[in-house]
């Protein structure tokens, strides 16, 4: 049984030797291994962006959007409203909120040369942060108790708060509402949503004191989050639910988290970049083969000397592999280095990104892991050719 250690420590001394050539043989395995972790490493990256911006826009995996709008042009009452959302409740949802949208002018309460702005302001539960990630650019989000009594809290998205000075003026400011019963609200935060009109949140409770309760929202909703298995299910229990009260139409209740679709395009995409990495890796192997069969024609009299004082022909075989599998397990950790840096360098490069996503070191093993047996394959060949010499030609070719 052949002792490996000093066939590791023999194929190290030889490799550091011949440095020029080692760093020749190993360079296509470095870029091939940091092309393909680069791949899988984006393609994370890509998932985790994608879905946070998912996840701004229209919801966490799963949200169903459930319309309560009447036949005609009215919509279900606050008292309809909410007996639905303790209903849906009941059923077991992950989070839940009541949503009302009004379309209302706001200015700045003090003497101001700031003209009103038109927004939509939407009438929210607490919970909503927990169905759509809302992301505070300043500011708190408003509690799951009672609201505060001495004044509405009013949440601006970027786009209003750019009328009203930007993030940190606007904050703390007073607004005033033209609604049917005169009222200032204060603005207790900044969202960063994705929208591309001026937008502000306040409590639902609220929302409802600027209006008679004859006054209905042009918008009634109930948002929900709720386990993706059981999407089909709940969607079932909650149309039989509107069919009994009167509320048909199968658009009424609709799955607005879309990530699936963007995570295929992306699955896709990861998959043709990730064959094409891996082609340049195998490339590489092919390179390091045609390297290693050379360098063994050169290397034809040491091998015939090594046999002269005694050497086997599976020591000759396990040489040419250890320096193999050392020369690819080097370049496969540097490749893997280089595409940690990429990495972070993207991650820098849009400091907005809150997605928490890490370099995928499993990835990175994979990537070794691959590289060293093609070095091992590629190998294969001229080490059996290097141990099959024979000793009196090996040693006249000197």
């Amino acid at each position: 049984m052949i002792n490996s250690a000093p066939l590791f420590f023999s194929a190290w001394r030889e490799l550091s030797v011949h440095r020029s050539r080692s760093l020749l043989a190993g360079l296509s395995v470095v870029i091939g291994v940091a092309a393909l972790v680069a791949v899988v490493a984006m393609g994370d990256l890509g998932r985790a962006a994608v879905q946070e911006q998912v996840e701004r826009t229209v919801g966490r995996p799963a949200t169903l959007s459930v319309n309560l709008t009447a036949d005609g042009e009215q919509t279900a009452s606050r008292s309809s409203l909410d007996r639905n959302a303790a209903w849906v409740r009941g059923i077991g949802v992950r989070a839940l909120s009541r949503v009302e949208t009004r379309r209302i002018e706001i200015s700045v309460a003090s003497a101001s040369s700031e003209p009103p702005l038109s927004v939509t302001v939407m009438g929210v539960d607490a919970g909503y942060s927990s169905v759509k990630r809302m992301d505070l650019l300043a500011g708190e989000w408003l509690p799951a108790g009672n609201p505060e009594p001495w004044a509405p809290p009013l949440y601006l998205n970027a786009e209003a708060a750019d009328h009203f000075g930007g993030n940190r003026k606007a904050l703390g400011s007073r607004l005033s509402l033209a609604t049917e019963t005169p009222t200032q609200g204060i603005v207790l935060g900044v969202i960063g949503d994705s929208g591309n009109e001026p937008v502000v949140y306040t409590d639902i409770r609220s929302l409802r004191k600027w209006y008679s309760e004859s006054t209905a929202p042009e918008v009634a909703d109930l948002l929900m989050t709720v386990t993706p298995s059981k999407v089909d299910q709940i969607t079932s229990i909650i149309s039989h639910r509107l069919d009994a009260i009167g509320l048909t139409g199968a658009e009424r209740i609709r799955r607005v988290d879309d990530f699936a679709s963007y995570e295929q395009i992306l699955k896709i995409l990861q998959a043709v970049l990730g064959v094409i990495a891996g082609i340049s890796l195998v490339t590489g192997g092919i390179g390091l083969m045609n390297l290693t069969l050379s360098q063994v024609q050169a290397r034809v009299s040491e091998f015939g000397v090594r046999r002269a004082f005694g050497a086997s022909q599976s020591h000759i075989f396990a040489i040419i592999l250890w320096e193999s599998v050392i020369l690819t397990a080097v370049s496969s950790l540097l490749g893997a280095f280089i595409s940690a840096g990429m990495f972070n360098a993207a991650l820098l490069m849009v400091p907005e990104f809150s997605g928490g996503i890490q370099f995928p070191v499993g990835a990175a093993f994979i990537g070794g892991i691959a590289a060293i047996l093609i070095g091992v394959i590629s190998a294969l060949m001229p080490a059996m050719r290097a141990a099959r010499l024979d000793i009196i030609r090996a040693i006249r070719s000197q």
